[in-house]
């Protein structure tokens, strides 16, 4: 006898891994029952993302931003003379540094908003 032939006891079938069901009984995905869902539990059985944890989430990061934002002053406050065409001027260098960021983002937003509404009005004329 082989070692197959001893590991097995005659007459005994070993069942598969995934069972199978007979082609009568296949079941179509669209028609089975859906599993029934728990509450505060997405489909992955994750914890479902609430507006107040968003906000919660949101708070802690804006926090953190204010953190770094009051280091930003502390840490540049002196006084810097600022020279822009005819005027002049002493301001810390944190807030030269913040008002140039803001004027810089405007540069960006500006023509960025006006072509957004570009674009929707295109939408809305075409379909």
């Amino acid at each position: 006898m082989s070692a197959a032939d001893q590991s097995e006891p005659q007459g005994t079938e070993v069942p598969p891994a995934h069972p199978v069901a007979p082609e009568s009984e296949t079941v179509d995905v669209a028609e089975a029952p859906a599993p029934p869902r728990r509450s505060g539990l997405d489909s992955h059985g994750r914890v479902k993302r609430t507006r107040a944890a968003t906000a919660w989430a949101s708070a802690v990061a804006l926090a953190l931003v204010m953190i770094l934002f009051v280091i930003f002053v502390v840490q540049n406050s002196r006084s810097i003379t600022i020279d822009f065409l005819w005027m002049n001027g002493r301001i810390s260098t944190a807030a030269a540094l913040l008002i140039a960021a803001v004027a810089g983002s405007l540069l960006v937003g500006i023509p960025a908003a006006v072509r957004i509404g570009q674009l929707r009005r295109s939408l809305r004329r075409n379909g």
